[in-house]
């Protein structure tokens, strides 16, 4: 092969007497390659072009394939055609997540806003999409894992969609089953009553199977604020509902599935709700268990410092406990976003210590739950606002801080994945991309079963954008 020939050639010629004596060429290379470099003394590797990260993002139109060692990060990248993606690394922290973007993505989408994840299957909301000239109806869409690829598998639309319903605000996914939220949907002559839609999976197509709204459903509910999905239950978050007089106190329904159809089971309520609790601001649902936050309570004379309330379903659903932290201050929200898995719950302060942020990890102990852990990011400054986000599966926690500015750019976001050791939880890795400013990434994060999903609605104005990972 006249090639072969040349390319031996010019290597012989670039290589000294010393260097030939170090690395050595076999003379028949290895069927399926073009080129078999041996090293005579066995202890010898390849050297490939190391480069900053400033001198890596310079090269130009880079070719598929190739190959480069990042000096700055530790890192060596392989670029796709699109993006330069990270195969190894020194530091797990320098590991950078598999960037999606919806298909049809346009600015003020607000793709990422809200996502969710469940074996190898991921949604996404983007309740700002314009569809058809109808104006923030919002959309939702589905990725699907095929090896460590992940792939848009479908969009959902509601099948009664109408501008300023914002379907997507909220989403979440178990097994064949979606749930979205739509708080702005007008339901009769009832403005931003609210509702949720079901979708179910079927091969690779998702189709509607039922459109939720409360019994009781009101004007200005917001009803489907926030989701959670766990097998045959659903718990969607209603958090501007009136009780009594109580405005803004909030309200959570629980939804049974039978078959192909799904009933209201029961209204959740917090025992000690009062006006402007907003009750419902955030829930999970996880077997026999539920939680949901309460952002704004007033505990003591601490206004705003927040609560969560878990319930357990034993024939019907009844609060177990209220859940506080210790140590909780006058406007820490706590409750802003909570999330249950078996007996372990997360419940997030995003605006404890100046914004700053934290989070509170409880752990069931019969049917107590006393506060087992209290974390924070190990590089958290004010104004970060951990917490903006939490996951919990298995002994992992994930926390996004949408604020964290990074290398300069102002409001980047990252997220912080922390891992349980019997009773103590510790960091482990902070998850960054390579988002510009204001892409306030880990806004919404999710984690099933070792692998997590990360968004950033604020990329390139408020397009959007998700990252995939996993935790080792």
């Amino acid at each position: 092969m006249p090639g072969m020939k040349i390319l031996f050639l010019f290597l012989w010629l670039g290589l000294s007497a010393g260097a030939l004596a170090q690395i050595g060429m076999g003379g028949q290379p290895h069927p399926s390659a073009v080129l078999d470099l041996k090293s005579p003394t066995n202890n010898q590797g390849l050297l490939i072009p190391r480069l900053s990260t400033a001198q890596r993002n310079a090269i130009a139109s880079p070719a598929v394939g190739l190959l480069v060692f990042d000096l700055d990060k530790g890192t060596l990248f392989l670029h796709d055609g699109q993006n330069w993606l990270p195969l190894a690394t020194t530091n797990t922290n320098n590991l950078l997540p598999i960037e999606r973007t919806a298909s049809d993505g346009a600015a003020s989408d607000f793709f990422g806003n809200s996502v969710a994840i469940s074996g190898n299957y991921a949604i996404v909301g983007a309740h700002g999409k314009n569809s058809n000239s109808i104006i923030d109806q919002g959309t939702a869409y589905i990725f699907v894992r095929n090896g460590n690829t992940w792939t848009q598998q479908a969009q959902l639309f509601a099948s009664d969609g109408e501008s300023g319903s914002d379907f997507g605000y909220s989403v979440a996914i178990s097994g064949d089953y979606a749930i979205v939220g739509a708080y702005g949907k007008t339901i009769g002559s009832n403005a931003n009553q609210g509702a949720a839609y079901v979708f179910v999976r079927n091969g690779s197509t998702w189709t509607q199977q039922a459109r939720l709204v409360a019994s009781d459903g009101v004007p200005s509910d917001y009803f489907g604020y926030s989701v959670s999905i766990s097998g045959d239950y659903a718990l969607v978050g209603c958090t501007g509902k009136a009780i009594g007089s109580n405005t803004n106190q909030g309200a959570a329904y629980v939804f049974v599935r039978n078959g192909t159809t799904w009933t209201q089971q029961v209204r959740l309520l917090a025992s000690d709700g009062a006006d402007t609790d907003y009750f419902g601001i955030s829930v999970s649902v996880s077997g026999d268990y539920a939680i949901v936050g309460a952002y704004r309570k007033t505990i003591g004379s601490n206004a705003n410092q927040g609560a969560a309330y878990v319930f357990v379903r034993g024939g019907t659903w009844t609060q177990q406990t209220r859940l506080t932290a210790i140590g909780g201050a006058a406007n820490d929200n706590f409750g802003l976003n909570v999330s249950i898995a078996g007996d372990y719950a997360v419940v997030s302060s995003p605006n404890k210590f100046s914004f700053q942020g934290t989070a509170y990890v409880f752990a069931r102990n019969g049917s107590t739950w006393p506060q087992q852990a209290q974390i924070s990011a190990s590089d958290g400054v004010i104004n970060d606002y951990f917490g903006r986000s939490v996951a919990i599966s298995g002994d992992y926690i994930l926390v996004g801080a949408s604020n964290r500015d990074n290398v300069g750019n102002v409001d980047q976001g990252a997220a912080y994945l922390f891992q349980r050791k019997n009773t103590s939880w510790s960091q482990v890795r902070r998850i960054v991309d390579n988002s510009p400013a204001n892409t306030y990434y880990g806004t919404s994060v999710s984690l099933s079963n070792g692998s997590f999903i990360i968004g950033g609605y604020g990329f390139e104005s408020l397009k959007g954008k998700v990252g995939f990972g996993t935790v080792d």
